[in-house]
């Protein structure tokens, strides 16, 4: 009898395996940070407009809670002859003063002798100077400002008051507004600084990063250090850290960036085929 001989059947061609993209949509893991050089611009500058709102909306209520009643108190203390008036404050007969822990503001009609003034900001109008002050100041000293000659200006109560009343919702908000702005300057000021780092790591870990994905990880990599401020200025507004405290939490948010710079790229994508040779930063 005799066996037929079976030909063996052809192996189905195996296809490539495609990788699978991460969506970004949080920067507080290094796979997240590292998710954010594949997006679109678009998604990263969301979740900075909204790390950097959070960050304002925090600084606006320690300044509506600590440091506008000091004002309106401030306020409430003027005499109704209060006038500035050719380069200098008239009409204010005894000091005035205004403190708490957080802010003092003091009208002093003579331009020396000390006020004793202890709270993280003090600001002094003095008879001719516009004095401001900190708890740094025995260090850095304190920065002085002459008065404009040929402006006037009327600071009684009856007029100033209601002035307050007015602009302090819109002057809260210019805060937080400017506040806003500033953070995403810095920002896009340090992701450009430490792109090069991130690109040079990911040559050297075989990891698909061009410039682009360098800056917005770079970029993106900032968020996390700059959620610990959230509770640091809120732990501030509510006396629980002092002014050191907060510049401690102030140094650890940037090193929170470095942490997660140096991370994220081990979680990007990795190169396929051979490994260039040629110099990253060409």
């Amino acid at each position: 009898m005799n066996e037929e001989t079976s030909s063996p059947s052809p192996t189905p061609p195996v296809p490539p395996v495609t990788p699978v993209k991460r969506f970004a949509w949080q920067p507080f893991t290094f796979g997240g940070v590292a998710a954010f050089a594949g997006e679109k611009l678009g998604r990263l500058f969301l979740a900075q407009i909204v790390m950097a709102a959070i960050i304002a909306a925090s600084v606006v209520w320690v300044l509506g809670h600590d440091y506008a009643p000091i004002v309106s108190k401030a306020v409430q203390k003027l005499t109704e002859e209060a006038v500035f008036k050719d380069g200098e404050i008239q009409g204010v007969p005894d000091r005035i003063v205004s403190e708490s822990k957080f802010l003092s503001i003091a009208i002093e009609t003579e331009d020396e002798g000390p006020i004793d003034q202890s709270a993280d900001l003090q600001i002094e109008f003095r008879k001719n100077i516009f004095r401001v002050c900190s708890l740094f100041s025995s260090a850095a000293g304190c920065l002085e400002f002459d008065y404009p000659k040929d402006r006037s200006l009327n600071l009684n109560r009856s007029k100033a008051e209601p002035w307050w009343g007015a602009w302090q919702p819109v002057i809260l908000a210019g805060a937080g507004v400017v506040t806003m702005l500033l953070i995403g300057l810095s920002w896009v000021l340090l992701a450009v600084l430490y792109c090069p780092m991130a690109r040079l790591m990911a040559w050297f870990l075989d990891r698909n990063l061009n410039w682009s994905g360098a800056w917005k990880l770079s970029a993106a990599a900032l968020l996390p250090g700059a959620a610990l401020m959230v509770p640091a200025i809120l732990l501030y507004g509510l006396r629980a850290i002092d002014p050191i405290g907060f510049l401690f939490f102030y140094a650890v948010h940037f090193v929170t960036g470095w942490v997660y710079l140096i991370g994220a790229p081990f979680f990007a994508p990795r190169v396929t085929g051979e490994k260039p040779k040629d110099n990253p930063f060409g």
